[in-house]
C-alpha cells in the first residue's frame, strides 16, 4: 500500500473510532416505540449499545418500583453507559426520562465524553399509547402486569415533565422503521 494512502487510511480510522462517537436518547411515555425503535437501531448499528432501566431494573430479583429501586437502576444505567464509552461503543438510551431532570445527566456525559447527541422525543395520542400498551405481553421478567392505574400515571408524568430538546416524532403518523431510519440519517450511518 502507497504510504499516502496508508496515511489516509488509518486517519479515517482514528476519525471513526474517536470522533464518530455518538449517543442517542430516545424519550417518550409508555407505548410510544422506544423498545421497537431501539431494536431496529441495534440490528443497524455497529458497535453500539442499546440500554434502559427497562431492561435492567429486571436484574434486581425483587425490584419494586419507586424512588429506591427506580435510582438503583438509574445509577448502573449510568455506569455502563461509562464503561461502553471508555470501550469506544455508541449508546442508544430507548428510556422514559420521568422527570426533566433526570435526562441532564446523560447530556453532561455526552459532552464530557465528546460524544455527539442526538435527542427524540416519541409521542401518540393517549387513547393510542394504552391500546399499544395492553397489547403487548407482559415482560419475561416481570412478576405482575403494570396496572392501568400506574400506565395512566406514568403517561401523565411524562407529560407534566415534558421538556423541549430534540426532534419531536408522532409515532401514529409514522412507522418505527420511518422513524429509525431518520435517526440513521443523522447519525450517518
Amino acid at each position: 500500500m502507497h504510504p499516502n494512502k496508508a496515511a489516509r487510511f488509518w486517519y479515517k480510522e482514528c476519525y471513526d473510532l474517536f470522533m464518530n462517537k455518538f449517543l442517542v436518547i430516545i424519550d417518550g411515555p409508555m407505548g410510544s416505540g422506544k423498545t421497537t425503535i431501539g431494536k431496529i437501531l441495534h440490528n443497524k448499528l455497529k458497535r453500539t449499545a442499546v440500554l434502559s432501566t427497562d431492561k435492567i431494573k429486571f436484574f434486581l430479583s425483587d425490584f419494586e418500583r419507586g424512588e429506591r429501586d427506580n435510582a438503583i437502576s438509574a445509577a448502573v444505567l449510568m455506569q455502563m453507559c461509562k464503561e461502553y464509552i471508555k470501550h469506544n461503543i455508541n449508546i442508544v438510551l430507548p428510556q422514559g426520562f420521568w422527570k426533566k431532570g433526570y435526562i441532564d445527566p446523560y447530556i453532561a456525559l455526552a459532552k464530557e465524553s465528546n460524544l455527539r447527541l442526538f435527542v427524540y422525543q416519541l409521542e401518540a395520542p393517549r387513547e393510542v399509547l394504552l391500546e399499544r400498551i395492553k397489547a403487548r405481553p407482559k415482560p419475561e421478567l416481570a412478576t405482575t402486569p403494570v396496572p392501568e392505574e400506574r400506565i395512566l400515571k406514568n403517561i401523565n408524568t411524562w407529560e407534566e415533565n415534558r421538556y423541549n430538546l430534540g426532534k419531536v416524532f408522532n409515532t401514529k403518523e409514522l412507522s418505527s422503521e420511518e422513524i429509525a431510519g431518520a435517526i440513521l440519517r443523522d447519525i450517518g450511518e
